[in-house]
This record gives C-alpha cells, structure tokens and sequence, in this order.
C-alpha cells in the first residue's frame, strides 16, 4: 500500500496540515500549546490572586502541603472513582474517615490539620459529609447545648472517633416546620432516666448522615414531657448501637435509607427509638435542665435550640463555593482549548459561552469572600458567648446571623443550583459522562437546596425578619448589623431612579450598590405593605402569609445580593494593597453587581428605578465586561488552586491535554470484549445456528 503523502491527508482526512511524526497525538500539543498560550495571555498573576483568596501565602502553603499529603496516601485516595459500587464507596469512604482520623491525629499543627480536612472535603463530598456529621453538628451541638462537664466527658471520644456521632433532627413526616416534631423524651422521675419514643412512622428519623451503618450515638431533638406536660424541644445524647459490636442497642432500629441522587459513599440512615432509655445526664443542659426531682428550668428562648442550625447553613456556603469552584475550572479549561467551528476557534471565545459562564465565575468570587466573612464573624460570636456568657447579647446577635445564614443558604443554594447546570452544558455532548466529574457534583450538591432546612421555607424566615426590621427601623430602634441600612430608608428610598449619563457610569461602585440598596428597601416595605394590608382586610395571619408568600420569599433576593455586594466591596478595595490583581477584581465586582441588576430587572422596572433604554445599557455592558474578562478566564478559575486529582476531569486537566487523558480513563475503567450478557441475551437473537 502506498504511503499517504502531505496533499494526500489533507484530502483523506480532512486536516489543514498533514500531522507531525506523532500521527493522532499532534491534536495532544494542540492543546497543550493552546492552554500555555492562555495563561501568557492573563493580566495578572494567578499565584498572586490565589495568596489573596487563601488569606496569605501561609495558608496556600499548608493546602499544598495538605494536598501532597492526600494524594501520597492511598487509603485517602479513591481508585475508580466513578465506577465503584454503593457498598464499596461506602466502606471506601469509611476507610478514609479511620485513615484520616489516624493522621489528624498524628500531626501537631492545627493549622495544617484544618488544611488536611478541607483538602479531602473538596476532593470527595462522601467524605466531606461524614467528616461534617461527626466532626460539626455533632460535635458542635454537645459543645453549643451542653454544660461544660458534659463536653468535657465527650470531648476527646468525639476527637479521636471512639465515639461515632450523627445529628437526628428531620423526621419521616416532618423537616422545616421543627413544631411539629413527633419524636418524645419522658422523663422517669423514679429511674432519673429519659425514655425516648418515636410516636408514629412518621416520627422515624430520615435522612441522618452515618446513622445506617455506622454511628454509635446521635443528639437527637426530642419534646421533653415532665408529668405529662410537653415542655418543648431539648437535644439529648442517645447511644445507638454496641462501641465493639457494632449490634443495635435495646430499644434503637435503624437502617439505611437506599439509593440517593448523590454522595453514594454516604450511609443516610432512619432511626426509631421504641421507649430507649438513656440516663438524665444525657440531656444536653447548657440552656435548660431537668431536676432529679423534675423541676423543669426553662430555655431563656427556645431559639437557643436552634443555634446550631445558624453554622450549618452558613457552612453551605463552603459547600457551594467548592462544588462551583470545581465545575468552573473544568468548563473553563475546557472552553479554552475545545475548538469548533468554521474558524476552528476556541468555544470560549463565543459571546454566548462567555455569557454562561463569565457572570457566575464572577458572582462566585463574591460568594467566597462572603463565605469567609460570615463564618469567621459567627465563630467569634460563639467564642464570646462562651467567654461571657451574655445571653441577652448573644440572643441579639443569633437573631441576626438567623435571618443572614437563612437568606445566604437560600438564595446561593438556588442560585448555584442554577449555575452547576449552565455550566455543565457548556461541556456540549461529553456533558452527560460521569468522567467529566460535573454530573457526580450536581447530584451531590442536590441536598444543600433542601438538606440543612428547605430553601423556600428558609426565605421566608429571612422575610419576617426583614419586615420587622423595616418597621423597628421606622421606631428608631436598633437594628442588627445585617439590615442595619434599614435605618437609612428615607435616603435610600429618596434616590427613586437610577441616573447616569454615559455607560461607564454603570462601573461606578455607589452607583451599583444604591441601585441593590434601593430594591432591596423598596420590595421589603412592598411586602410587608401587601401583609399588613390582607390582615386589616380581616385575613388571620396564615392566609395573609399564604397569599402574598411568593412577594415575601422575593424580596429577600435583593437582600442577599446587598449581603455579597458589602464583601465583595470591602475585599476589592483591600486589592488595592496588590496591584496586579485591583483591576481585575474591580471588573468582576462590576460584572457580579451588574448582572444580578440585569436579573432582577423585572422589579426595577416595576419600581421605575430605570427604563428599557437603561436595561439594554446595563446589557451591553455585562457583555462588554464578559469579552474585557476573557484572556483573564483560565487565570482567574487557576486562582482556586485545585490540583487534578481534585478535579478528576480529564476535561479539566492543568495541562490541557483533555482528549488523550479522557481516552485513557474511559479505556482504563471500561475494557474492551465480549458482555457478560452476550450468550444469555444477544446470541439467542443473533445467532444463526
């Protein structure tokens, strides 16, 4: 057979140039060439930003050596990711909670342990969940709700993991609404002991992360009765099964609740507790307790109990930063040396692709920053209180941080939700592998929009908040920090239309921050108008709510982006200490600012805060703001610093060499031959014999 000469693979295979020696693998270079041409290409440089978005160059060094660290351990590592069964991800994923507790324990550095456990959180969700049950809502509800000498009892059992803890809380029947709980504790005067019941099915615990196969005691929130009398919900430390057996206790069933959208090396497990006694001291007593002789001292404010819950649903914020973190970097990377087209061109230099991604690479930004500032602000308030002990103080501040961590987890868990899935579609047909890594972290990120308190009724509870706020506002009384701007109302309201006289006025921070001030003020009074309105046209409370639920829920939405939009700001002109990386965080502030205006924009204009005209302006400047961000995309997803193994996309790979390694991974996981399938289903219909 003749040799094909240059002239005759163009014709043959339709490429502009013949390959080089390397035959196929010159698409490889392609490639590679392609994403080092990108990164020459950026503004700034991304190591720098990475410093800024770590905190300092320290903390980037203990992640890196945290990630050296993981990714030398093979008991921390998971081989066939995305091809291992449900019981082999569990018992992988459990190998990975004994390895890491081992080493965590080994090292002396808190700062580097802390790195440790972010590290495997971002890189496996399982992990990160088992991790989170045990080591946060469990810990931290003995910590937050128990007396000094319960945590000291429990401290170093719950720190070296010879105790496994799970957080009970959602039931069968019931989620949000905590009222309606149907789980008891009755104290037994005579045997100072609780006897624990679950009342009905639908009082059975559901959902509780470890509780299937391996948690050996649970804080579970229960009614507590005293001579027949309901007192309210209490956490209690129940025992669930034998430390060296593994065996069910007398009185607890549990079970594994099945196949789920995500985390499948999670066991979410029920639990019903059928009169299970535990001694007296095992209600956490921090805030309320029970007598030997059954004298009740009442919670100073029931929403004491709920504490915890404020943590947890900030500490999303860190889920939807990673999750996003992740799938940005691939669609990016991807969109940098994917080519297609007439022109052959990079598919992220289409407007359209820009525009899928760019305003959520920016809007994540801000939610980092917020993510870090909310958190730390809230871990102070704890350390205070347990410092202090100043209820009053305390009570006023949880209030705040309530409606904050309410509204946050509500409206960033939708608005992530939403952006996973713009971006996985920017992955065209290889979108629907698994191997892309994009799929598996939507659906393990599926539980943050519900899991943690549902988000619609999590808006509601920030709505109440802010309606009450407007009117303490309008009394000249207090406010918390959170709606504090509450109190400047009239001047806020006062600016009733957006003025501008050139474009670049658009780019102008006040200019932006009035324009989400504004919204936010006007659609709080707007709902709480329409309530007040429907209760003094005779409607009871629940009706008027019900009825105008949709504008209430709404109205929060302005409020959270007011929320990113104070840290965003605060973080950008903290940039101006770094030079190389101000002008760029100043075009992402823009872009996150403008185009959350540009998504609302059914309100401005409702509210007359600006006309089409001034839309169509702000439009065209989002898209301008997209095309000025471009040559900077690659540098700004390499910012978050995820190694590959973090990644686990081939579509997402450093280097860019995305085919070869896609190639080899599918080959690698799925060999070549004959189903197991073919004599018993195929043959029969194919067979000529």
């Amino acid at each position: 057979m003749a040799h094909l000469g240059d002239t005759d693979a163009k014709e043959y295979f339709g490429w502009a140039h013949a390959p080089p020696a390397a035959g196929l693998g010159a698409s490889k270079n392609e490639e590679m060439a392609t994403m080092a041409k990108e990164r020459s290409n950026a503004s700034f440089p991304s190591r720098e930003m990475t410093y800024f978005l770590d905190g300092g160059a320290e903390q980037t060094r203990y992640y890196e050596l945290a990630n050296t660290l993981i990714s030398r351990d093979p008991q921390l590592m998971k081989e066939r990711f995305f091809d291992l069964t449900g019981p082999e991800n569990r018992a992988k994923t459990m190998e990975q909670v004994r390895r890491s507790n081992a080493v965590l324990n080994n090292i002396k550095d808190p700062k580097l342990a802390a790195a440790v456990r972010r590290q495997l959180a971002i890189y496996d969700k399982s992990y990160s969940m088992r991790s989170y049950v045990h080591r946060v809502i469990f810990k931290e509800t003995i910590w937050a709700q128990g007396t000094k000498e319960q945590w000291s009892k429990y401290a170093d059992d719950i720190e070296h993991m010879r105790i496994i803890g799970c957080f009970a809380m959602t039931e069968l029947g019931h989620s949000s609404f905590l009222r309606g709980l149907e789980t008891f504790a009755v104290f037994d005067k005579e045997r100072q002991e609780f006897i624990i019941n679950s009342a009905s099915l639908t009082a059975t615990k559901w959902w509780i992360g470890m509780a299937g196969e391996v948690a050996t005691h649970t804080v579970a929130l229960c009614n507590l009765v005293i001579d027949g009398k309901v007192k309210g919900l209490h956490w209690f430390l129940v025992p669930l099964r034998d430390q060296n057996t593994g065996e069910l206790l007398p009185g607890i069933t549990a079970g594994f609740v099945g196949a789920r959208a995500g985390r499948h090396g999670l066991d979410n497990g029920w639990i019903q507790f059928t009169h299970a006694r535990i001694p007296r001291e095992n209600m956490l007593m921090k805030f309320a307790q029970v007598l030997p002789d059954g004298t009740y001292k009442a919670l100073p404010n029931q929403a004491l109990s709920y504490a915890t819950l404020i943590g947890e649903r900030l500490a999303a914020m860190e889920e939807i930063y990673a999750s996003l973190a992740q799938v940005l970097t691939i669609s990016v990377r991807y969109g940098a040396v994917r080519r297609q087209g007439e022109q052959n061109q990079q598919i992220l230099d289409y407007q359209s692709h820009q525009f899928q991604l760019f305003p959520t690479l920016a809007t994540l930004y801000g939610v980092l920053f917020t993510s870090n500032e909310t958190i730390a602000a809230w871990t102070n308030i704890q350390n205070a209180f347990e410092q202090t002990g100043d209820e009053k103080e305390y009570m006023a501040q949880s209030a705040d941080y309530h409606s904050t961590s309410a509204c946050l987890k509500a409206h960033l868990g939708w608005w992530c939700a939403d952006a996973l899935e713009l971006a996985r579609r920017t992955l065209g047909g290889h979108a629907f592998s698994a191997y892309t890594a994009v799929a598996g972290v939507i659906g393990d990120y599926g539980v943050i929009t519900t899991g943690g308190g549902d988000n619609t009724v999590l808006a509601q509870q920030c709505a109440r908040y802010l309606i009450a706020s407007f009117k303490r506002a309008r009394e000249g009384k207090p406010l918390g920090a959170s709606v504090r701007y509450l109190q400047d109302q009239d001047r806020i309201l006062s600016k009733s239309k957006l003025r501008i006289t050139s474009p670049s006025d658009l780019l102008k921070t006040d200019v932006q921050m009035d324009a989400l001030l504004y919204l936010s003020t006007k659609m709080i009074m707007a709902a709480g108008t329409s309530l007040a309105t429907a209760l003094g046209n005779g409607s009871s409370m629940g009706d008027a709510w019900n009825n105008n639920m949709v504008e209430l829920i709404e109205c929060t939405k302005p409020h959270c982006w007011v929320l990113v939009m104070r840290n965003f700001e605060r973080k950008v002109e903290l940039s101006r200490q770094h030079p190389p990386i101000y002008p760029v965080l100043k075009k992402l502030m823009d872009l996150f600012a403008l185009y959350q205006i540009q998504k609302m924009s059914d309100h401005f204009l409702e509210h007359k805060y600006f006309d089409a005209e001034t839309l169509k302006t702000i439009r065209k400047t989002v898209l301008q703001l997209c095309r000025e961000i471009r040559n900077d995309a690659v540098a700004l997803v390499d910012a978050f610093n995820m190694p590959d193994w973090i990644i686990k996309s081939p579509l997402g790979r450093y280097d860019g060499n995305i085919y070869e390694a896609y190639f080899d991974m599918v080959v690698k996981n799925n060999p070549v031959g004959r189903p197991p399938y073919w004599e018993s289903d195929i043959k029969p219909m194919t067979s000529k014999l």
